[in-house]
């Protein structure tokens, strides 16, 4: 049929392709068309710290990678109603921007505190976990848990009141009155010192994060590297990670609860977690904090 001598048959064709190619060319960047049905996609901004091996942080070719950014790829994928956008950022910013609204979303290696679920919203699964140390003076090598640092009346490196470690101890204690550990706590110090007094014997032991041991003491030019030999580190219980999400987003928080749940269930965060962080922290039971 013509119309003003158009061919509308062809015209029609015409149109289609255009439409297939439009489409094919969205799917090529990584776009999604719609959430299904003809569904709306929404963009979620997600801002992750980029300097946090192996969590989070930006390749050789300046892509984001880490722990932490293939769950939040694993949510995307299953979320056709959302499009998640990575932005690599520092910790203040995310914190500030998600607070604000600027994101949506953020990763920064957080604990759960009552401070921050003031200004943020929380799945009801955690996202990572932060993998504890013992640490002990090399000399103590049938020590194995608190229960024997308790037992042989080991001393320990005092803690920041605001560490989450000192958690570690304190729900230990609550859990075991007649097992108790003394623990001190001190206002300013480095954790450097606490790996130095450790190594040295000024003190037995001490709980500290994974991370942080890692990069003091066994990372490519570790500032303590001479001290691994003086030391016995035991991994033995993790602190909860969580995303901080803004506080207007609980239909989006609900989403990404649901997902991250079946992540969780189906074995893919104790995967990506072997994967990324040497360990399944999800075997370990998660430490409370105040």
């Amino acid at each position: 049929m013509k119309r003003n001598g158009v061919n509308l048959k062809t015209l029609s064709v015409f149109a289609l392709a255009l439409a297939l190619v439009f489409a094919a060319q969205e799917a090529a960047a990584g776009g999604k068309a719609d959430g299904g049905g003809g569904q709306q996609v929404r963009k979620i901004k997600y801002a992750f710290t980029n300097t946090i091996r192996p969590l989070s942080y930006l390749d050789e070719n300046g892509r984001p990678a880490g722990y932490d950014i293939e769950v939040i790829k694993l949510i995307d994928e299953r979320l056709p109603q959302y499009e998640i956008e990575f932005v690599g950022t520092t910790s203040e910013d995310a914190w500030l921007g998600t607070d604000t609204g600027k994101y949506q979303l953020c990763t920064t290696n957080s604990f759960r505190t009552a401070a921050r679920e003031e200004k943020y919203l929380f799945a009801k699964q955690n996202s990572g976990g932060g993998l504890e140390y013992l640490l002990l003076n090399k000399k103590f090598t049938d020590v194995k848990s608190l229960e024997d640092v308790s037992d042989r009346k080991l001393t320990m490196v005092p803690f920041r009141p605001a560490d989450a470690a000192i958690n570690v101890i304190n729900t230990y204690n609550d859990n075991h009155p007649d097992k108790q550990i003394k623990i001190d706590t001190i206002d300013q110090f480095e954790n450097a010192d606490g790996v130095k007094w450790v190594a040295a014997g000024r003190y037995d032991s001490w709980v500290i994060y994974e991370s942080i041991y890692k990069g003091l003491v066994t990372a490519d030019a570790a500032p303590l590297a001479d001290l691994e030999k003086d030391l016995i580190v035991i991994p033995f219980t993790a602190i909860a990670t969580w995303a901080l999400i803004n506080q207007n987003e609980t239909e989006f928080r609900d989403a990404y609860e649901k997902v991250l749940i079946d992540l969780k269930n189906e074995g893919k965060l104790s995967e990506l977690s072997k994967q990324f962080l040497g360990t399944d922290v999800f075997q370990f039971e998660f430490v409370p904090l105040n």
